[in-house]
């Protein structure tokens, strides 16, 4: 579900030509009031049609104060969320404020018998609309910039959640496919040219997700937005898989990764899982896997389900 109900284009040209059409397919017996009768339409219908076409844009939209954690520290991130709140008062004000006008006109309208005023009072009305919607265009282009920056919020689904972290190239993709039951899901992440792959391994009755994170926690945020982009990521999951690559055919020396773990619990204060990757290439003392040998990947899948242990 999208977080933002975009508004539809040239909502006043629409509605105006939508409702003369209408009209015209009003009748009356009597010329004059046939006239006065396709005013009165043209007036409600406009009235209804603008305000049916921004009232979804206020309702359609989440509270953002709803949403879980991680999606809301995100997508502060990526929008400005009081400027938005604003925008959208707006674009819901114009409508109802069109929607009222619409009343009042027609209740003026249908007290006069003169055609010529009828039609001035018509005209009147659409000026004051198309007014009104010309000055929240700035709000529309808020609301609608808003909601395309928001189709790249990535979809994570509300489960038990490890992120795996450490330098490119040091395995992660390959053990993440390897401990993976399907293939593995493309997310976009709005602040790195790369995407978050997520995971699923499944254990009896219980499943996991995992989540790869590459260009977010392998290097240091550039600027503010980035670091709360990875700020974000804390709320999705206290667990770490931190992967280690020992034959540093990765180009990074066992301090450089050593060091970049340390940040990591620095900054997220994780629950932390050392894997050490590439087994077939260099041993590790500690949790050594290569995906070139399943039972080392079988260990690795018992290491999680104990580390989430056994009863949850």
């Amino acid at each position: 579900m999208a977080l933002i109900h975009a508004v539809p284009g040239r909502i006043f040209k629409s509605s105006l030509l939508e409702a003369h059409k209408i009209a015209k397919q009003t009748h009356a017996k009597e010329r004059k009031m046939a006239i006065k009768v396709k005013e009165l339409v043209r007036v409600e219908r406009m009235g209804e049609l603008i305000h049916g076409k921004t009232e979804p844009v206020i309702i359609k939209t989440v509270n953002f104060k709803e949403l879980p954690p991680f999606q809301l520290e995100l997508a502060s991130a990526m929008i400005d969320l009081d400027e938005l709140r604003r925008a959208l008062h707006s674009v819901g004000w114009s409508g109802r404020m069109i929607l009222k006008l619409s009343q009042e006109y027609r209740k003026r309208m249908r007290g006069k018998s003169d055609i010529g005023e009828i039609t001035r009072l018509r005209k009147q009305f659409e000026r004051r609309a198309q007014s009104i919607m010309e000055g929240v265009e700035d709000d529309i282009k808020i609301v609608n910039a808003a909601a395309k920056r928001l189709k790249k919020m990535p979809s994570i689904r509300k489960m038990k959640t490890i992120l795996i972290a450490g330098y490119p190239n040091v395995g992660k993709s390959s053990i993440l496919n390897a401990i993976s039951e399907s293939k593995v899901d493309v997310q976009p992440y709005p602040f790195t040219t790369k995407q978050l792959l997520i995971g699923y391994m499944k254990s009896g009755y219980r499943r996991f997700q995992l989540i790869d994170t590459p260009g977010i926690l392998d290097r240091e945020a550039s600027n503010p937005v980035e670091q709360q982009a990875a700020a974000a990521l804390k709320h999705l999951s206290k667990k770490v898989m931190f992967v280690i690559d020992p034959s540093e055919t990765s180009g990074y020396t066992i301090e450089q990764q050593e060091a970049l773990l340390g940040r990591l619990k620095k900054e997220l204060d994780p629950d932390v899982l050392v894997v050490y990757s590439k087994a077939d290439l260099k041993k590790h003392a500690g949790m050594s896997v290569s995906t070139e040998d399943p039972e080392s990947m079988d260990k690795l899948k018992e290491a999680i389900v104990n580390w989430f242990g056994r009863k949850d």
